[in-house]
């Protein structure tokens, strides 16, 4: 089924759910990127053209400081264990390839959740259609790309209040465009945001011209440390590095895209410590790493992946992680030579 087809197919059932609904919440993951900020604000900022529900955002804390400035952002809430559920006849999420990444919504109102209708709208290939309506098309580079590519279907104008945080999640989805799988119907649907009035100027000095010296002296110091494994470089970000360079866990993400502008490598991964485990980040140019971040648990696209493990070190993730990537290459380049 081709796209106008599917967006066709899902937009009457959206309606009519979201006619119905007096109050609706918008979820997205833990620890949200550009993507997933950028899909739940231009959601808030589309909804009101359809619905006069009450709609309440939920971001899980803490907002990277790039997105941060985005209009609305202020007026989203994060849910804890303490938290009084706010009763949603409805649940949108978006950007979120399971619901236990929800974080915290997740692990304090399961059975909230449970109970509560719920539609999502993803790209994610590993995404497992935990909702009662699932819009996801793996095929796109960003869950905004869908959202623009859907709103129309649903009666809505993009204005330029949406376009700006769209416009944020597929540029910072694709890199500003760079990514392998990035598509012409990409570039078109870009453009399409830049002349609804989409604020490009900021998105460029917020999100990709404003990194902090500290930020820069971080991923200078994980690059030093690197190790070479193959066709494989990895890296790491420790809590230590963190606190002697007065950085935040999201500005480490310097350091995996200076990573992956080394040539002559098939697979870049960066482990990050955290207070409890690590979080591993896995981006290749050709091999499909998210076969190896499903195997342990973890998700994403083909060629950008990621996995937590709460119960391990640096040390001990790189050597758990490091024979099947390894695998991986290997097997890819047997297949190539098979195919020759």
């Amino acid at each position: 089924m081709n796209r106008p087809d599917i967006f066709a197919h899902n937009a009457n059932e959206w309606k009519s759910r979201i006619a119905n609904a007096h109050t609706i919440m918008l979820i997205t993951h833990v620890n949200p990127d550009g993507d997933a900020i950028g899909s739940l604000i231009g959601l808030l900022s589309a909804l009101p053209q359809i619905t006069n529900a009450r709609i309440i955002p939920v971001i899980q804390q803490p907002i990277p400081d790039y997105l941060a400035w985005l209009p609305d952002v202020n007026k989203s809430i994060a849910l804890d264990a303490n938290s009084t559920w706010p009763q949603p006849d409805l649940i949108i999420a978006v950007d979120c390839a399971s619901s236990d990444r929800f974080g915290g919504v997740h692990a304090k109102h399961r059975d909230a959740l449970q109970h509560t209708s719920m539609i999502q709208i993803d790209h994610h290939a590993t995404n497992t259609q935990f909702a009662l309506q699932n819009l996801i098309i793996a095929q796109a580079c960003a869950t905004c790309e869908i959202i623009t590519e859907f709103l129309p279907y649903l009666g809505v104008t993009i204005t330029a209040g949406i376009a700006t945080p769209l416009l944020l999640g597929i540029m910072t989805d694709t890199q500003s465009f760079q990514i392998y799988d990035t598509r012409a119907e990409t570039l078109q649907l870009g453009a399409k945001l830049f002349a609804a009035g989409a604020d490009h100027h900021q998105i460029v000095q917020k999100v990709f011209r404003s990194t902090r010296l500290d930020a820069l002296q971080l991923a200078t110091r994980v690059i030093s440390e690197m190790t070479v494994v193959g066709p494989i470089v990895w890296a790491a970000v420790s809590q230590e590095m963190l606190a002697t360079h007065q950085a935040s866990d999201d500005e480490s993400d310097e350091a995996l895209q200076m990573l992956q502008r080394i040539d002559g490598f098939e697979i870049i991964m960066l482990i990050k410590e955290r207070e409890q485990g690590v979080k591993i980040s896995l981006r290749s140019r050709n091999v499909v790493v998210a076969t190896v971040a499903q195997k342990h648990g973890g998700g994403g696209h083909a060629h950008a992946a990621g996995i937590n493990l709460p119960n391990h070190t640096i040390a001990s993730a790189a050597a758990l992680l490091l024979p099947d990537l390894q695998a991986l290459c290997t097997d890819s380049s047997a297949s190539t030579n098979r195919s020759a």
